[in-house]
C-alpha cells in the first residue's frame, strides 16, 4: 500500500514532570492540526488535555514556567492512558487521519515526545510486522530541528541559532505562554512557515 502524501500533519508537544518516562509523568499532551496550502502550514482543529497529577512544582524553572499547568493538572480528573490514547486516536480521525498514517510533527517529537508517550501508554508508534506497518503514528516525523539544520545546511553554514532568531523574528506573535504544550504547537508551526518563507527565492 502506498504511503500517502502528508499534506495534513499533527504539531505534538508535551509537558512533562521530567524528562526521564520510568520516573516522571505526562501533565498535558496538546496536537494541532496542520493542513499544507498555498505553500505553507494551516492551522486547523486542536486537542489539548491536562492529566492529573498530585505533584507539585519543585524545580525553580517548573515554579518559573510551569505553575499555572501544575495547577490545571491538580484539578483535572486522572483518565488511563489508554483512554487518552483512544481519544487521540478519534480527534485524528476526526481530522481525517488514521492509524498507522497519522504523521507528527515537533521540536524533539521522534527522540522525546512520541518515546514518552509510548512508554506511558498514550501511543503506539508505527513498526513493521511481517512487512506490515501497523501501530497509532507513522515512523516519519518531521523534525523541526531537521528543518532548521537543512536551512543552515542550504545556506553553506551551520548558525542554526541565528536561523531559528531569524524565523522567530518573522513570525507573528502569540498570546499565550511557553511551555504550555499548545501554545508550542502553534509556535512550531510558525516557525516552520517562517522557514519555509526564507528558502523562497
Amino acid at each position: 500500500m502506498a504511503v500517502p502524501i502528508p499534506n495534513k500533519i499533527f504539531m505534538i508537544d508535551i509537558e512533562t514532570t521530567g524528562v526521564d518516562p520510568k520516573k516522571e509523568e505526562v501533565l498535558q499532551i496538546a496536537l494541532m492540526e496542520m493542513n499544507f496550502h498555498g505553500g505553507s502550514w494551516d492551522k486547523g482543529k486542536t486537542f489539548n488535555f491536562f492529566q492529573h497529577t498530585d505533584r507539585k512544582p519543585t524545580t525553580k524553572f517548573a515554579l518559573d514556567h510551569m505553575k499555572d499547568i501544575y495547577e490545571k493538572c491538580n484539578n483535572s480528573p486522572f483518565v488511563p492512558p489508554a483512554e487518552v490514547r483512544q481519544m487521540i486516536l478519534k480527534f485524528c480521525d476526526e481530522c481525517g487521519s488514521n492509524p498507522p498514517n497519522i504523521f507528527f510533527a515537533g521540536w524533539n517529537a521522534g527522540i522525546f515526545d512520541i518515546p514518552f508517550l509510548d512508554y506511558h501508554g498514550y501511543l503506539v508508534p508505527a513498526k513493521y510486522e511481517n512487512d506490515k506497518l501497523v501501530g497509532d503514528c507513522h515512523y516519519r516525523i518531521y523534525e523541526i530541528n531537521g528543518a532548521l539544520n537543512l536551512v543552515a545546511n542550504v545556506r553553506g553554514n551551520n548558525e542554526i541559532n541565528n536561523v531559528l532568531k531569524e524565523a522567530q523574528k518573522m513570525s507573528p506573535k502569540l498570546e499565550g505562554s511557553r511551555h504550555d504544550a499548545l501554545f508550542d504547537c502553534e509556535r512550531q508551526m510558525n516557525i516552520l512557515n517562517a522557514l519555509i518563507q526564507m528558502m523562497r527565492p
